[in-house]
C-alpha cells in the first residue's frame, strides 16, 4: 500500500510540472500573438492616416501633345494626417505604369508634402496618341513618410478628361 501512495505522488508532481510547462508556453504564445496584433494595428493606423485626392477639375487635365515627349499635368492633394513621400509616387495611366517618366514638384515651393501643399505631377510619354476630350483612367499610389516605424499607403483611381 505504501508503494501506491508514492507512485500517485510521482504522477501528481509530473502532472504539475507538465501543466506548468504548458502554461508557460501558452503565455509566451499569447504574448507573441498580442505583439503581432499590435503591429498590425499600427500598420492599419498608418494606412488610415494616409490619404491622397485629385486636386482640380478632373474633366480638364492639361495635356500637351505639341512637345516630345507628350506631357500630362495634374495635381494631387494630401488629404491625410501623415506627411506623404513624393519619391514613392506610382502613376498608372490607362493600365500602364509610367512611374519612371514623371516629375513631381511640391507647390507652393516646399520640401514637405503635407496637407496644405499640392503635388504637381507631370507625366511624359512618346507613345500616347491622345486627343482633346479623350477619357483616361488614372491611378496613383502614394506612401507616407515613415512615422513611428510605419509607412501608410493609399490609392486613388479616377477617370479624367484631357484638355489639349
Amino acid at each position: 500500500m505504501a508503494d501506491g501512495g508514492a507512485s500517485t505522488f510521482i504522477l501528481l508532481v509530473t502532472a504539475l510540472l507538465v501543466s506548468g510547462s504548458v502554461s508557460a508556453i501558452l503565455i509566451n504564445q499569447w504574448g507573441d500573438m498580442s505583439n503581432a496584433l499590435e503591429e498590425n494595428r499600427k500598420g492599419k493606423e498608418a494606412d488610415a492616416q494616409t490619404s491622397v485626392s485629385f486636386a482640380g477639375d478632373a474633366m480638364e487635365v492639361e495635356y500637351d501633345d505639341s512637345v516630345s515627349p507628350n506631357v500630362m499635368t495634374f495635381y494631387l492633394q494630401n488629404t491625410g494626417q501623415y506627411v506623404l513621400d513624393e519619391s514613392t509616387l506610382v502613376v498608372i495611366v490607362d493600365g500602364t505604369s509610367v512611374t519612371s517618366s514623371i516629375t513631381a514638384t511640391i507647390v507652393p515651393t516646399g520640401t514637405v508634402w503635407n496637407d496644405v501643399k499640392l503635388l504637381k505631377v507631370e507625366v511624359f510619354s512618346n507613345s500616347w496618341t491622345y486627343q482633346n476630350n479623350d477619357g483616361v483612367s488614372l491611378s496613383v499610389v502614394v506612401s507616407s513618410e515613415v512615422t513611428s516605424g510605419y509607412r501608410g499607403t493609399d490609392t486613388m483611381n479616377i477617370e479624367v478628361r484631357l484638355d489639349v
